[in-house]
């Protein structure tokens, strides 16, 4: 039984040897080292050129133009005829005061001015009697003259008594005196009329304070404006200096921001040359404003300046301390780059692409830049950066130098 299977076995045992061998001894295909694949990463070729960076602002709205009515006056508050947000033209009538009290103050005025000049008629008509009288009273004083001649004469004459002529005499003494107050008084004239004079003008000046006070009970807009606030309501009682009413100037709007420190250098040379101009977009309205004023103060715990862009159009509905947010154009800077903000490492560093390297560049931020696309960039400018270079716009969390990178094809 064995014998017959031996054969068999014995070639199935062979093929299995030579099939080994066979396997074992076939040439081996050389084996080839792959390439380490670098991080995939989108670039940009750098392309200098000249454009205006631009700078958001943050800021409010301020009215140079702001005007806080207050009573001039005590009396009652009358009437009121405005609203907070109001708008209201010059000359319009915001507050009524209560008159009663003006009007007495003018009646009393005019009451002692009238008096005055009833005392300056007075005067200037003693005056014409005391000159009509004057020569008369001179002729008196003559009569009495002779009187006392002739008295003298009798007497010397024993033809009359030493009493006839001392009542003579005393007679002429009287028409004397008599004339010596007329002259006194004729002469004090423009003396009198000087005091009653200085009289009438304290009493006028009294009666146009007492008008003008009376006036001052009508508050009118002194410029077309929008009310800020109402601090009175009917029935109040005000006291000179109270405030009633604050307005503003609406077409005369600014907006204050502040400028860092680095970008004054680009303003301060151009400022009183070249229009700069800031848009703000406002409840899907843009709104433009124009540069006009440097802060005349340095707030010392800001890196900057204040600066002050004046409204240039209509208002709409803009309201004075609203926050606003501005792009600032800056003038034209020569060899700019504007990049994805995806490109820039930190606060100034881009990297290269050299042989598939990355190679770490430092650069300065000039501003933000708007493409024609109207997408925002970064505009950066750096003396390492050469025309035609690639610097890469992925941000890579482990990006250093020598990091192997392959370039995605465009």
């Amino acid at each position: 039984m064995i014998k017959r299977w031996l054969p068999p076995l014995l070639v199935v045992a062979l093929a299995i040897v030579i099939f080994s061998t066979l396997i074992s001894t076939r040439p081996q295909a050389p084996v080839q080292d792959r390439p380490a694949q670098g991080v995939l990463v989108d670039t940009q070729q750098i392309d200098f050129a000249s454009l205006s960076p631009t700078l958001t602002l943050y800021g409010r709205l301020e009215a140079p133009q702001m005007a806080n009515l207050r009573a001039a006056i005590n009396a009652d508050v009358a009437k009121v005829y405005v609203f907070d947000g109001d708008m209201v033209e010059q000359g319009q009538i915001l507050v009524e005061l209560d008159q009663q009290e003006a009007q007495l103050a003018v009646d009393q005025a005019a009451g002692e001015l009238a008096l005055i000049d009833a005392q300056i008629a007075a005067e200037q008509s003693q005056l014409k009697r005391n000159e009509a009288l004057f020569a008369t009273q001179q002729q008196l004083v003559d009569l009495a003259k002779a009187a006392v001649g002739r008295a003298e004469k009798l007497q010397q004459s024993q033809l009359s008594s030493q009493a006839l002529l001392d009542e003579s005499i005393s007679l002429q003494a009287q028409q004397s005196l008599n004339l010596k107050q007329l002259q006194f008084d004729i002469q004090d004239h423009p003396i009198r009329m000087a005091q009653l004079q200085a009289n009438r003008k304290q009493a006028q000046a009294r009666l146009d304070n007492a008008q003008l006070d009376l006036s001052r009970t009508i508050i009118k807009a002194p410029f077309s404006g929008r009310i800020s606030s109402r601090q009175i309501a009917i029935g109040d009682r005000v006291q000179t200096g109270d405030a009633l009413v604050t307005l503003y100037d609406m077409r005369r709007l600014e907006l204050r921001a502040s400028i860092p420190e680095r970008y004054l250098a680009d303003i301060y040379p151009v400022f009183e040359k070249q229009r700069l101009t800031a848009i703000a977009q406002l409840a899907g309205q843009p709104y433009e404003f124009e540069l006009r004023r440097l802060s005349g103060e340095v707030n010392v715990n800001v890196a900057g300046r204040d600066v002050l862009f004046r409204l240039k159009g209509e208002p709409g509905p803009l309201a004075l301390g609203q926050f606003v947010s501005a792009q600032l154009t800056l003038p034209v800077r020569e060899k700019t780059v504007a990049i994805p903000y995806s490109a820039l490492y930190g606060l100034d560093r881009v990297y290269r692409v050299r042989n598939n390297l990355l190679e770490a560049v430092s650069v300065t931020k000039i501003g933000d830049y708007a493409d024609q696309d109207g997408k925002s960039r970064l505009l950066i400018q750096s003396d390492a950066l050469q025309q035609g270079d690639l610097i890469i716009t992925t941000q890579l969390p482990n990006a250093i130098n020598g990091l192997s990178v392959s370039v995605k094809d465009e």
